[in-house]
């Protein structure tokens, strides 16, 4: 039977074999000072004391367990002066992105410098398959290999730094998603059926800092190459292996907010000023809410369902449910770290715990845009990130629409041949609320309430 684990003796042997394969191999280490200036180059930061000069920094995160110590971050500049805060750290994290300000966050996100990419538990032998297939064309030659300690993180760096727009952010997860599934697979690493799918503002070991095994293995680089990546060179490696990936949207920029006038939007948009200006309705939110049954069915999932590997992201899916469902942020952030002993229970290895940490950064979900929430309460990405199985609504291979239509169909037949027919069809509190909105073409949806007893919701479900 095939070992899915080494003990931490054969870790740190295997950390050992790495380096003196590199060593063999004639692969030239370099210090952390070198990594980074390497793939933040000289005036791509901001200088010490200069302001507003439109560039980003480095912002790097000394992380603590719960009760162990006071989690920091570190804002370094152009000259790099401050990487010595987390060289030789315990966990000291930096990501290939510059920010604004001094946050670690994605809304202070400046520029992407490099696609990074963490392959976890890569022994001497895959570590060797990794490479061969560098070297081959069979994966795709990084700029940079970093031995992490149990892994391995590569490293592709850019030709010119990518502005991190907001609507950039779902491609290059795909992007780098593409990566993760190709490098980590059953030739890179000994548990290869559950890789980590990271997004693209995920820190990283820093170079010179300490692994999970120890002081005296700190994480160590090599320079493989001196190719620096466009998403172009990407794309069309991916397309040698038949996986297409469309970018063009990487190269649209967001839209900007209208300029318009009021006077110039009433001449444009008259529907919209009349609702918006003149009869002040709300804005429209969309059909958001669900049954908070949905979120009590999630909470079960975690309990009995969710894995190592998925934990993280079930504590966002948690918060996309329960934003979508109506519950608030206080409930749902109780719930999450109620998860949390449970979750830790599920750690395998003393190097892979769940800590308070890890919750409270999933918990950031809930200040996402709604379009991201959207996205995150999706079976399919759900499944991806929390190795869950949902198994979809059974419409015998047809579309909503078209399952709906032939619902809609079979009701009609009935209704025609004398069939009584229960719920469905159109709801007669309609046909009310119509009515009484022609009557009183200036009536509020209060005083509809008022005359006709109808249930508020139901009034503003009708309400045109």
């Amino acid at each position: 039977m095939k070992r899915t684990d080494k003990t931490r003796y054969e870790w740190k042997k295997a950390y050992l074999e790495k380096v003196e394969l590199m060593k063999e191999w004639g692969v030239p280490e370099v210090t952390p000072y070198e990594f980074y200036r390497d793939l933040f180059p000289e005036g791509s930061l901001e200088k010490r004391g200069e302001v507003n000069s439109g560039k980003g920094n480095i912002v790097a995160s000394c992380l603590r367990p719960s009760g162990s110590g006071r989690t920091r971050q570190w804002t370094i500049y152009d000259d790099l002066q401050d990487l010595d805060r987390v060289v030789g750290d315990k966990f000291g994290l930096i990501p290939p992105i510059s920010f604004y300000g001094k946050t670690h966050s994605k809304k202070n996100a400046h520029e992407l410098f490099a696609l990074a990419i963490d392959i976890d538990y890569v022994g001497k032998q895959q570590f060797k398959n990794l490479y061969k297939q560098f070297g081959n064309g069979v994966q795709l030659k990084p700029t940079y290999v970093v031995s992490s300690g149990k892994g391995v993180h590569v490293y592709y760096f850019l030709r010119e730094p990518l502005e991190l727009y907001r609507n950039r952010e779902e491609k290059l997860a795909e992007l780098k998603d593409l990566f993760i599934r190709r490098l980590w697979n059953d030739t890179s690493s000994i548990r290869p059926e559950n890789p980590d799918i990271t997004g693209i503002y995920q820190g990283f070991r820093c170079v010179g800092s300490q692994t999970k095994l120890g002081a005296d293995f700190i994480v160590r680089a090599w320079k493989l190459s001196d190719e620096r990546y466009t998403l172009e060179d990407m794309q069309a490696f991916f397309k040698r292996w038949h996986k297409d990936i469309d970018l063009t949207s990487i190269y649209e920029k967001p839209k900007k907010k209208s300029k318009l006038s009021l006077e110039e939007a009433k001449e444009l948009y008259p529907e919209w000023y009349d609702r918006r200006v003149v009869r002040k309705e709300p804005k429209k939110q969309g059909t958001w809410v669900c049954n908070q049954a949905l979120y009590e069915w999630w909470k079960n999932k975690i309990m009995n369902d969710v894995q190592v590997g998925g934990r993280y992201f079930s504590i966002m899916a948690l918060c996309a449910y329960g934003l979508k469902c109506g519950i608030s942020e206080a409930k749902i952030r109780r719930d999450a770290y109620s998860f949390l002993e449970h979750l830790e229970s599920l750690s395998f290895d003393d190097d892979n715990h769940f800590t308070r940490e890890d919750v409270k950064d999933a918990l950031k979900a809930l200040k996402a845009d709604k379009k991201l929430l959207s996205t995150m309460a999706s079976r399919e990405w759900i499944e991806k990130q929390t190795k869950v199985e949902i198994p979809p609504n059974k419409r015998n291979g047809r579309k909503q629409e078209k399952h709906l239509q032939l619902a809609r169909g079979i009701r009609e037949l009935k209704g025609n041949m004398g069939e009584k027919v229960s719920g469905g069809g159109r709801p007669e509190k309609q046909k009310l609320v119509e009515e009484w909105q022609k009557v009183h073409p200036d009536g509020t949806k209060a005083e509809c309430n008022r005359q006709t007893g109808i249930d508020p919701k139901t009034i503003r479900k009708w309400w045109k």
